[in-house]
């Protein structure tokens, strides 16, 4: 979901560069990205709602 974010806002920067900031496609797409990285927060934080904070930080260490 990361690279579909940065995805989203590279193309929201080539939009308002394109068509301005004011324009109602670019102002539409900004708040689809906000909502969207809102939501990619919650689930983030409901997923290390019951981990130890050394957990969220060494989950790709591997144990071994």
């Amino acid at each position: 979901m990361k690279k579909h974010i940065q995805n989203l806002q590279r193309l929201c920067q080539k939009m308002e560069i394109r068509y301005g900031e004011g324009d109602d496609l670019v102002l539409q797409l900004k708040q689809e990205l906000t909502a969207l990285e809102t939501k990619k927060s919650r689930n983030l934080a409901a997923a290390n709602q019951n981990r130890r904070k050394q957990d969220i930080n060494q989950s790709t260490t591997p144990l071994h």
